[in-house]
């Protein structure tokens, strides 16, 4: 074990926090935060209101990429239904995976949360589990879609 042959000095430290003269200078008004209110969130639109063509058109999207993640279907037949990063989660999921089980979706909710956006969330069955998927159209010229997840 060390010894210390000299002793330790504490000292203390100068003052370094401005003193209240210095913290505000003359002239200037203190600023004041106001409240703003948010604005309200416009109310979703009900599945119901819908189209049935569009609803049955994000069906049938859903089981295309089903095959596609059972390698019944090549995945690049997805590709111009789906953005750059939507495509690439889909590819991952379906890459190197040889399916024994066919995968078939059970349940499909959607919600659309502002004019030309649909969301969908739902239940799939993956290789004979239950799986839930969420995805984001965006309704331009064509529909896309933004975001697909299996969870």
């Amino acid at each position: 074990m060390t010894t210390i042959d000299e002793p330790i000095v504490v000292r203390a430290l100068p003052g370094y926090e401005p003193t209240p003269s210095q913290r505000r200078k003359p002239g200037l008004a203190r600023r004041r935060l106001r409240l703003v209110d948010e604005p309200k969130p416009q109310p979703a639109m009900p599945a119901e209101e819908l189209p049935a063509e569009l609803r049955d058109r994000i069906w049938q999207l859903l089981g295309q990429v089903l095959e596609a993640i059972d390698g019944r279907r090549p995945v690049g037949q997805l590709r111009p239904h789906f953005t750059r990063q939507a495509f690439a989660a889909v590819e991952t999921r379906a890459r190197g995976r040889a399916a024994p089980n066919r995968s078939r979706p059970l349940r499909l909710h959607f919600r659309q949360p502002a004019d030309g956006v649909v969301e969908a969330c739902g239940l799939v069955e993956i290789d004979a589990r239950p799986r839930a998927v969420a995805a984001r159209f965006e309704l331009r010229e064509r529909m896309r879609c933004t975001v697909f997840r299996v969870l």
